[in-house]
């Protein structure tokens, strides 16, 4: 896929999916998000444009998270849980995960949140992370991205849930990630995982 081609792919699941994402700068300031990012923050969109995601955590959590922060600019893979501080005081506990990437000529960190999420972590061994998926897989990972639950894909791809936890706990395996969030963050990093066709039909 060329870089024009995945950046063009990137701003469709960007714009489309219900998944909060949020486009961080090295300082943790937001230079873009979606519109599911602004409505998880409760904010204004151009308010909350320069503000800095380290404001949103608490402060008790704050120094840890500038360690892990300091540790993910030098390994380009970050994810836990952590309650972020809405614009009304509110504080909402989130999967989240975040990588590196290159958009729009701009090294950025792509961060997905996912607020009450279903299924807490997979425990998944990293043993197949070379294998590819099944294109049933890439189907499932590429619905997920896009923000459905588990009973929607199932409703969708005509499966039962069982099958659907079945594909994302192998995509999981193959792809070395453990959450939801982490799928959704390896998707939108450009990885060969998007069922590009299902996409652009949606």
């Amino acid at each position: 896929m060329s870089d024009s081609g995945w950046e063009r792919l990137f701003r469709l699941v960007f714009e489309r999916t219900s998944n909060p994402v949020a486009l961080l700068d090295e300082e943790r300031r937001i230079v873009d998000l979606n519109a599911a990012a602004v409505a998880l923050l409760a904010g204004k969109r151009d308010e909350l444009i320069g503000t800095s995601l380290r404001d949103k955590l608490r402060p008790a959590e704050r120094e840890q998270a500038d360690d892990e922060w300091r540790e993910f600019l030098r390994t380009g893979e970050y994810s836990g849980v952590r309650d972020l501080v809405k614009a009304d005081g509110e504080a909402i506990r989130v999967e989240f995960a975040a990588r590196l990437a290159d958009v729009s000529d701009r090294r950025v960190a792509i961060f997905v949140a996912i607020a009450g999420t279903e299924a807490e972590p997979f425990a998944i061994a990293r043993g197949a992370a070379e294998l590819g998926l099944t294109e049933r897989e890439s189907e499932v990972v590429t619905l997920i991205a896009m923000g459905l639950d588990t009973g929607d894909i199932a409703a969708e791809l005509h499966i039962s849930p069982e099958t659907v936890r079945t594909h994302v706990r192998n995509a999981m395996g193959k792809l070395g990630v453990h959450t939801r969030a982490q799928l959704v963050a390896v998707v939108l990093c450009g990885e060969q995982t998007m069922h590009t066709e299902r996409v652009g039909a949606a």
